[in-house]
């Protein structure tokens, strides 16, 4: 973790670094023609150039230190940030004679994603319809999405760009009867997808089964997945309709197929493949005509490694994937999110709550919701139904969550020796002491002149800087 670290180039101009390095690279950066915008490992924007001001008419230098997600910016920067990896575009549209091609980067440092640099060109259409190079095309994040959503997807709260993709391909899974496999963290609206898909397909008006693979005992799932009859078992007094045979001709939806035993996965890809099955203790084969849809929030890939989740019925499941973000990907909507919820669970608990306060938002978006929707809205109709007045203040919300717009308040409005990280988090006492060594090192040249500033001996600056190895 970095702290007690200047961020960004600003920075340095003020505190007036004497390094000849630093002051090439903010020389070069800011002699460029073309936009820099770097960002760092949670999305917040370190540093753009006077050349990217210019290019999209930014005269607020203010947007320095703001998150991407807070303020408008394009696909391309969102999409290599989101996915770590390099991706190039063009931004079009409202820049009139001129196109803006894109370069985005991740910054890797040993291996541990640390942000991500872009960089911003200026050309005419006439000059880009001379290369013959091969660039993805990439709408601006203010741009519609031309195919609209239907009824069933327009339920699902979230306007994001990610989200929206996430539903496209859904809703074009609808109109198909392949399998779809819905991947996401807990809490992310895997089930709500899932309800979608068949209420927008050809089966809407047939059954919608669901079951939760991960809640049923391994011993009782093939039962409930195929039922059985009567006297199969100790137990079975009765005959025991299974819920493929009640889904038949409609729905079925997996919830976390991740945690199906073994051995049900071999009956359950003969199903997939045959299209049939047998009940427990029976020996007459049943037909089904029944559209899967599997959920899980588990990594898949690691449990074929791990030799726990069959490959060959991995690929059977995976024909239409989906991938739904977590709302720490999504950032943009939980402004949304928090007025549908206040709207619903007012009405459910009878309250009149009108609004959150602008620092509960600020806390909101910094906070990492690792229990994402779900966790949003059960806090809250927590907070609706204990909170007095009209509005929800910072002092109501849990102090882990409020804590975090304290530190970013006061990281903007203070000048502040500790420097905490995007989470607030505090680094070790040695974390701080070598960074304020070495920079001090860096500064003033010497043991003697560091040793000055800091207020200790040469010989102390020395012993820390063989310590820390910042020197051999």
């Amino acid at each position: 973790m970095r702290a007690a670290v200047v961020t960004n180039l600003d920075e340095k101009k003020r505190m007036g670094s004497k390094d000849h390095s630093e002051l090439r690279f903010e020389q070069v950066f800011e002699n460029m023609q073309d936009g820099i915008c770097i960002i760092n490992e949670f999305g917040n924007i370190q540093y753009i150039n006077d050349a990217y001001n210019n290019m999209f008419r930014v005269s607020n230098p203010a947007e320095v230190g703001k998150n991407i997600f807070q303020v408008f910016h394009d696909d391309v920067i969102l999409t290599a940030y989101r996915e770590k990896r390099p991706v190039k575009g063009n931004l079009s549209g409202h820049y009139s004679i001129h196109l803006i091609s894109v370069a985005a980067s991740p910054i890797f440092h040993n291996d541990v994603f640390k942000g991500v640099m872009a960089i911003y060109r200026e050309e005419l259409f006439s000059e880009k319809a001379k290369k013959k190079e091969t660039v993805i095309e990439l709408s601006t994040a203010a741009e519609k999405t031309q195919e609209a959503l239907n009824n069933n997807f327009q339920q699902i709260i979230g306007k994001s760009k990610i989200m929206e993709r996430a539903l496209l391909i859904a809703q074009k899974a609808s109109k198909t009867s392949s399998t779809v496999l819905i991947r996401g963290e807990s809490g992310t609206g895997k089930e709500l997808v899932a309800k979608a898909i068949h209420f927008s397909s050809d089966r809407c008006s047939k059954p919608f089964v669901k079951v939760n693979c991960g809640a049923i005992p391994g011993s009782l799932l093939e039962s409930e997945l195929f039922g059985h009859e009567q006297g199969a078992f100790t137990g079975a007094i009765r005959k025991k309709i299974g819920k493929f045979e009640q889904a038949n001709t409609g729905t079925i939806f997996l919830d976390e197929i991740g945690d199906m035993p073994m051995e049900m996965q071999v009956k359950l890809l003969r199903v997939l493949q045959e299209r049939e099955f047998e009940r427990v203790g029976g020996e007459e084969t049943l037909r089904c005509d029944v559209r899967i849809v599997a959920a899980t929030n588990r990594n898949l890939e690691e449990l074929i490694d791990k030799g726990s989740f069959r490959e060959d019925l991995y690929y059977r499941l995976n024909v239409i994937p989906i991938y739904l973000p977590a709302l720490k990907e999504r950032r943009e909507d939980i402004p949304v999110l928090v007025r549908h919820f206040l709207d619903k669970i007012n009405g459910k608990l009878g309250k009149s709550i009108q609004q959150v306060a602008p620092e509960v938002e600020e806390a909101f978006f910094y906070y990492d919701w690792p229990g994402n929707i779900r966790e949003l809205e059960n806090l809250m109709e927590r907070l609706i139904a204990l909170v007095d007045g009209d509005q929800i203040e910072l002092k109501d919300i849990p102090s882990h969550i409020s804590n975090l717009y304290t530190v970013h308040y006061q990281d903007d409005h203070q000048s502040s020796l500790i420097n905490m990280d995007w989470k607030g988090e505090l680094a070790t006492l040695e974390e701080y002491e070598k960074e304020i060594i070495e920079y001090a090192i860096k500064r003033f040249g010497s043991f003697n002149a560091a040793g000055k500033a800091l207020g200790v001996t040469h010989k102390t600056v020395a012993f820390k800087a063989r310590k820390y190895k910042i020197i051999e």
